[in-house]
């Protein structure tokens, strides 16, 4: 039985209700792990609100610009608890460049882009591991986008591939101190970042016609296979990128 009571869970990225990383740190919590979040200024109002609704018992909530090593550095500080499960759900790129030839970004966009989607996984886990005494999950959520082109999606593949590659890096790393490192991959969900995107609304309607289980799927999916992950039932585990999508990720072509 899954169970996650005793546990400390971590969550970054929280930016509405509608957010994958909220209803991952729902789902941690109907599994009996309590919760901590890192937030990004811009959304404070929101947060707080979700926080004082009382759905979720928070256990601890600060801001966290993932890019300030002195905010990353000063957030751990203040997370009294032992940590056990680590969130990464963050992602953005200049809004612009969902739309641009990838030839024609800049070298400041694919820098922001790299440093706030990907890179930050890094600093994250250095910061979390000396809390991780007894092992831990960490997991980050990527999108199919970063291993095959998907339209629209541009820079943000790119990050995401990246993303990936650090997941495996980090796994081969940390995987000695028993802690275990994995990627979500997610379909498309409908978020604040996914309304960046443009005709995400044609896009996900095409998915759901071709997709094997002929489904969208939710945040409480990706929910429940973060339970999973943060779970000891996962604890050989590591590495993998794994998909909750009703199966998109297998096809080559498409038949309706």
């Amino acid at each position: 039985m899954l169970s996650l009571r005793n546990k400390h869970a971590v969550v970054f990225g929280v930016a509405s209700e509608d957010s994958i990383a909220w209803s991952v740190a729902t789902k941690l919590h109907e599994a009996g792990a309590r919760i901590s979040l890192g937030y990004q200024q811009r959304f404070k109002s929101r947060v707080f609100n979700l926080v004082r609704s009382g759905g979720v018992p928070v256990e601890f909530y600060d801001r966290c610009d993932v890019t300030d090593p002195d905010q990353v550095s000063a957030f751990f500080e203040d997370v009294r608890a032992p940590i056990d499960v680590l969130v990464h759900s963050i992602a953005y790129a200049n809004p612009e460049t969902f739309g641009m030839p990838i030839s024609e970004v800049t070298q400041a966009d694919f820098v922001q882009a790299l440093a706030t989607s990907s890179y930050s996984l890094l600093p994250l886990v250095r910061a979390a591991l000396p809390q991780m005494n007894g092992g831990g999950s960490v997991m980050a959520m990527t999108y199919l986008g970063g291993q095959r082109v998907v339209a629209n999606y541009k820079l943000m593949g790119i990050a995401k591939a990246a993303l990936e590659a650090s997941v495996r890096e980090l796994a081969a790393e940390v995987g000695p101190l028993g802690v275990r490192v994995n990627a979500i991959s997610a379909g498309p969900v409908k978020t604040l970042a996914a309304s960046q995107i443009s005709r995400f609304d044609e896009l996900a309607h095409t998915y759901e016609r071709v997709a094997p289980l002929r489904r969208r799927i939710t945040q409480e999916d990706v929910g429940h296979l973060a339970a999973f992950l943060a779970s000891d039932l996962s604890r050989n585990i590591t590495g993998q990128t794994l998909f909750v999508d009703a199966g998109y990720s297998i096809l080559a072509l498409a038949t309706l």
